[in-house]
């Protein structure tokens, strides 16, 4: 289903955990809007999906949401330290600047 996909998906078999990355880049306005959308699809068929994909693995959903001037949320500091460990802030920055200069070249 075009519905139950993912932006990204990691799998450690060793931990036994499947973890699912949904992103996105709204407006400033929209961030609160895009992540309650994100939160949404984690529910119902692609959890159920997931689950059957990988029996006894526990399944994860973040949501990594940096809206288009390249602010995050403090949830997103927490989130991208459990992911990535000690290097969360310069992945996060290193996100920043993607985002930054592909909404440069918008215009």
């Amino acid at each position: 289903m075009r519905s139950n996909r993912v932006d990204a998906r990691i799998v450690n078999h060793k931990s036994k955990q499947a973890i699912t990355l949904e992103m996105s880049c709204p407006w400033v306005n929209n961030k609160e809007k895009k992540s309650e959308e994100k939160t949404l699809k984690r529910n119902g068929p692609l959890r159920w999906e997931l689950k059957q994909q990988f029996p006894g693995y526990e399944v994860q959903q973040h949501n990594i949401i940096i809206d288009a001037l390249g602010g995050w949320s403090r949830e997103m500091d927490a989130t991208m330290h459990e992911i990535v460990g000690s290097r969360s802030r310069e992945v996060l920055r290193k996100m920043q600047k993607a985002v930054l200069s592909g909404t440069l070249n918008i215009a």
